[in-house]
C-alpha cells in the first residue's frame, strides 16, 4: 500500500489549463514542440530551459505556488523553485531578458482577460 505522503496530487483544471496556455507559447518562443516540455524526461538543454520559463511564468506572472506550478509540469515545488532561480539567474542575457519580457506581457493580458486576477 502506499502512503499517502508520497502519493502525487492530481494536476487540478487550473493548473491543466494554464500549463496548457503557456506551455504554446513558450514553444513557440524557443521553437520547439509543446510536447517536448511536457515530457517526463528532462530531455536537451534547450528544451529543459523552456521548462524552466514556463514554470517560471506560472509561478511569477499567474501567481501559482511552487506546488502548483511544478504539478503543472509533473514535477515537485523544489523542480520549480529551481527552474525560477536558474531563469532569473540568466535574465542578464539582453535577448533572453527581451524574450522574457514579451511573454511576461503576453501572459498578463491573458491572465487579465480572462476576468479572473491571478496575481497580486
Amino acid at each position: 500500500m502506499v502512503r499517502e505522503a508520497n502519493r502525487r496530487p492530481a494536476r487540478t483544471r487550473e493548473a491543466e489549463t494554464t500549463a496548457c496556455f503557456v506551455v504554446a507559447m513558450v514553444a513557440s518562443a524557443f521553437r520547439i514542440l509543446p510536447d517536448s516540455i511536457r515530457a517526463g524526461r528532462r530531455g536537451p538543454a534547450r528544451v529543459a530551459f523552456a521548462r524552466q520559463v514556463a514554470i517560471y511564468l506560472s509561478h511569477t506572472r499567474l501567481g501559482l505556488t511552487y506546488d502548483a506550478a511544478g504539478l503543472a509540469f509533473g514535477r515537485d515545488r523544489t523542480t520549480a523553485a529551481h527552474a525560477c532561480r536558474r531563469v532569473e539567474e540568466r535574465r542578464e542575457d539582453p535577448t533572453l531578458d527581451t524574450i522574457l519580457d514579451y511573454l511576461e506581457r503576453a501572459v498578463d493580458v491573458w491572465s487579465f482577460g480572462d476576468g479572473a486576477s491571478r496575481r497580486e
